[in-house]
């Protein structure tokens, strides 16, 4: 693995909130190996969701089009996945209908990103936008965190352009000497921004992390 600043800060959220969901939790878009953030909710029956068959989902199917019945599931994440849906405002209307009434969820999106997935790369989103879209859905929102500020991002963006330009996830011996760097710029880069409180710091970011609850 080669550290990076976005997937550091993602997980440090997901710990920091992930004590608000109990139950029977539905991981939409969870990706392969059942779901890379499961260790996360240990304790419970955490389900996955996704619609490429080759990961073995527990449940195939779209965000868009959850194939489960109204009020299923004690609480939902949804980890980086609504850039990748052409209908965004869809899928969140879909965590609503699935999520019991009391129930909480997790949702983060990316404001800040290179192009990936292509050509199913659509979306970037602000507070604001997702604020619009939970609300939209009936959903209220408990808390809206950034993921990093200026300095986390220009340390992403760098070694996110060096990892494609020299091609480390292939290069191995060459991606774990850069690591070393990546890791040193990469922590430098997140203490910059705890210690910088200026306003211009606070327009930049990553991407957010939302806790939201069914009423």
């Amino acid at each position: 693995m080669i550290f990076q600043p976005d997937r550091y800060l993602l997980k440090k959220q997901i710990e920091e909130l992930s004590h608000f969901l109990k139950g029977t939790i539905l991981d939409i878009g969870s990706g392969p190996n059942g779901g890379r953030y499961k260790n996360f909710f240990s304790g419970n029956d955490y389900i996955t969701l996704d619609i490429n068959p080759d990961y073995s989902p527990d449940i195939i199917g779209s965000a868009e089009r959850i194939p489960a019945p109204d009020n299923s599931f004690d609480g939902v994440v949804c980890f980086q996945v609504l850039d990748d849906l052409k209908n965004p405002a869809e899928a969140i209307k879909e965590m609503s209908r699935v999520l019991k009434a009391g129930g909480y969820g997790m949702l983060s999106v990316p404001q800040s990103n290179e192009l990936h997935d292509e050509p199913n790369d659509y979306w970037r989103f602000t507070k604001y936008g997702v604020v619009v879209l939970l609300s939209e859905a009936g959903l209220e929102i408990i808390k809206i965190l950034p993921r990093g500020g200026f300095w986390a991002l220009k340390a992403q963006i760098t070694a996110r352009y060096l990892i494609d330009l020299l091609g480390l996830y292939k290069r191995k011996i060459l991606g774990r000497l850069l690591n070393l760097i990546f890791l040193i710029c990469g922590i430098t880069s997140i203490w910059l921004d705890v210690i910088d409180r200026s306003q211009a710091n606070r327009k930049h970011t990553l991407g957010w992390m939302v806790l939201f609850k069914k009423s």
